[in-house]
């Protein structure tokens, strides 16, 4: 069901021509006679609604008829009325009474809730008018949050103003045609890869990132058809079945060849990497690890729930993905989302199989072993936008400063300005949420990690340039004591993975200072030293 809005009797919602070619666009190439998902009949474009009543006779058939695919499209303008709930813009709706003229976001979510379909997919490419609802939540944020729907896939764009998503003279909006310009790679392409696809490109143009909603598992579904292939080899058995709740997400990859045929693959390529280094290490096979046809991977949930969460677990699932990939591992990735305090205990009771971007300390390294670093950086400082007071550590004196409770930023900001006045939290965005309610003035933490809010955040906040402080803190992956051979393979993966350019990307998008790129970067010998020491001890 692909339904769009471009043109808008309320003057105050400005009409957007390429709505029009999006939905002509859109509708070829799902109906492609050979890569497309749907039939012709079985794709329905609804143009310039006028009313709710248009959509919802149009939807209710959708609901409907959908047995084993519901995708239900909507472009045009994003409108929250004066108590922050969500609504999309018709042709007909009228700004100062959305309520009244606009689709309720719960009627979109209880329609396709209610669907049979085997999975359900929303796409949505619309911009959120309209200023702040307070000052700690972004009106961005606070309509994602309504999004959440069990077994939906949820794919939105969230550009700040009209121009940038719908730029002037373009044949279709920013984050449309970047959808398409992924439909129309060659192959089948899972909603996952779908999504990395229009974030590279985004970003790549300097727009906004697109957000991302998945709860359930259906990341792995295929959207856009191939050639046909043989059917894959024997799966390798999986790994223990005590893996936790279901997970948040899901990254479908092609499935593994026979264990026999990977192994000798995997001995042939990383033999003489491992002469090359010096190492001696050669691995063994079948590695239960990572001949597996699914590991679960920990990404970082935050406990308050704030914006930088979304753009924080994209994070790290790219960079765990990145690893996985120079590792060969061919099987499925499903992301759960785990409290970063609650990290060693996932991992050792096998909650999720390894964790990414965990800072690598002596007490942790008694618990679990790391493949690492994957960056360092030294601690900074983090304030709004508007603040001017700050530009030196002794600015901080007499200041409200947030930290992590019981990490080691505390004792590292005391050694260089005891005047600070220091505010705990159990994460970084309970920080965040300090900083835009005004109960504290600066956040201290690692620059890499500040670096990526600064940029989650856009305009609210900046990073302090001529801060930087404190020893080197590096930052790795985790997984369970106990598999010495999967470190070691993880190892090899990581030194290929870091002098790659898929490396130098993922930091490069989130780190505006050239000079914290190059610092966190760390050497061969770095992994060698700092990697499977906790194995190799045991």
């Amino acid at each position: 069901m692909l339904i769009g809005a471009g043109t808008f009797r309320d003057p105050e919602l400005p009409d957007i021509p390429a709505v029009h070619t999006n939905l002509e666009d859109l509708r070829q190439v799902l109906t492609h006679p050979v890569h497309g998902l749907l039939t012709a009949d079985h794709c329905q474009v609804l143009a310039d609604p006028a009313d709710q009543a248009a959509v919802g006779v149009a939807l209710t058939a959708a609901v409907r008829e959908a047995e084993d695919l519901l995708l239900v499209y909507y472009c045009g303008h994003g409108v929250l009325d004066d108590t922050g709930v969500l609504h999309f813009a018709l042709t007909g709706t009228n700004a100062e009474h959305v309520g009244f003229s606009a689709i309720h976001v719960d009627l979109v979510k209880r329609m396709v809730g209610s669907a049979r379909a085997k999975a359900r997919v929303l796409l949505l490419d619309c911009c959120f008018s309209g200023q702040a609802v307070t000052v700690m939540s972004s009106r961005r944020s606070l309509a994602l949050g309504q999004l959440d729907l069990t077994g939906t896939y949820t794919l939105t764009s969230t550009p700040a103003t009209s121009l940038s998503h719908a730029p002037l003279g373009a044949r279709n909006t920013a984050f449309t045609g970047a959808l398409l310009n992924a439909l129309r790679v060659p192959g089948p392409l899972t909603l996952d890869q779908i999504h990395r696809h229009i974030d590279q490109e985004l970003v790549g143009r300097g727009l906004p990132r697109p957000q991302r909603r998945s709860v359930g598992t259906a990341g792995n579904l295929t959207v856009t058809r191939g050639p046909i292939k043989p059917p894959p080899p024997p799966a390798v058995p999986r790994l223990s079945s005590q893996q936790g709740p279901r997970p948040a997400t899901s990254r479908s990859r092609k499935k593994p060849p026979s264990a026999m045929a990977k192994t000798g693959r995997a001995l042939l390529a990383m033999l003489p990497l491992a002469l090359l280094q010096g190492s001696t290490y050669v691995p063994q096979a079948p590695d239960p690890f990572l001949d597996a046809t699914r590991i679960v991977a920990g990404v970082w949930k935050d406990d308050e729930g704030n914006r930088n969460d979304e753009a924080d677990s994209s994070y790290n699932e790219d960079v765990i993905t990145g690893l996985l990939d120079f590792a060969d591992f061919e099987g499925d990735i499903t992301f759960k989302k785990v409290a970063r305090e609650e990290a060693i205990r996932t991992l050792m009771t096998r909650g999720v199989h390894i964790a990414g971007t965990l800072g690598i300390t002596p007490s942790r390294e008694r618990e679990v072993d790391f493949v690492g670093p994957l960056a360092s950086s030294r601690l900074g400082v983090l304030v709004r936008r508007q603040e001017k007071g700050i530009e030196k550590i002794p600015d901080l004196s007499g200041r409200r400063v947030c930290t992590i409770a019981g990490s080691t930023t505390t004792d590292s900001l005391v050694k260089v300005e005891k005047g600070a006045q220091i505010v705990t939290e159990e994460g970084l965005g309970g920080c965040l949420t300090r900083l835009y309610q005004r109960n504290a003035d600066a956040i201290v933490g690692d620059r890499l990690t500040l670096a990526g809010m600064q940029l989650a955040e856009q305009l609210g906040t900046k990073l302090i340039e001529g801060i930087s402080f404190g020893d080197r803190e590096s930052t790795g992956f985790a997984i369970a004591k106990g598999n010495h051979d999967t470190c070691e393979r993880l190892r090899i993966a990581l030194q290929k993975y870091v002098s790659s350019k898929d490396w130098q990307k993922h930091f490069s998008e989130r780190l505006p200072l050239t000079q914290d790129f190059l610092e966190a970067q760390p050497s061969s010998e770095e992994i060698n030293k700092m990697s499977c020491r906790a194995s190799a001890a045991g």
